[in-house]
């Protein structure tokens, strides 16, 4: 796939961190670019310097998801890729003693389940709403791909 200012993104997590830097690359090579996130002021300063759009985003919440993905779509037009790096994490260990008394403390698991529902069903969530929209597209590939998705993890993760 070229890069150019026929192709538009989506990028989760796109307000900072590696999120942020996908998105002033591919806007650098002329990408028409979407950032979906939480941190609105950060991502309407990113999406204002690259020429971007800044979708405030949960992509914990289905109705957060679809309106981002709408307002997007109605800047940019149907994405080509779609790049996950929302995502979140807690470094803690699983089961531990407590110092002073001994006690045997666990990973919450209210916190566990919040990293699956956004680094997992979240980034599953919008590479489901992408590739469907993908397939309304004409193929630009010889083997007939209608776009990517590419999804990210770090050490947060």
């Amino acid at each position: 796939m070229e890069l150019n200012d026929k192709i538009s993104a989506i990028i989760t997590g796109g307000a900072s961190g590696l999120g942020e830097a996908t998105a002033r690359e591919l806007a650098s090579l002329g990408v028409k670019v979407a950032l979906f996130d939480l941190n609105a002021e950060r991502g309407e300063k990113v999406a204002s310097e690259i020429g971007g759009v800044f979708c405030e985003c949960n992509v914990t919440d289905e109705a957060s998801v679809d309106a981002a993905f709408e307002k997007a779509r109605a800047a940019n037009g149907q994405e080509r890729i779609m790049i996950n790096c929302a995502g979140t994490g807690i470094a803690m260990k699983t089961a531990s003693r407590k110092k002073d008394t001994g006690e045997i403390q666990f990973h919450p698991l209210s916190r566990f389940d919040q990293i699956i529902q956004i680094n997992l069903v979240g980034t599953f969530r919008c590479i489901a709403k992408s590739a469907a929209g993908m397939m309304s597209l004409d193929p630009i590939t010889p083997d007939g791909g209608r776009g990517c998705v590419v999804n990210t993890a770090s050490v947060a993760a």
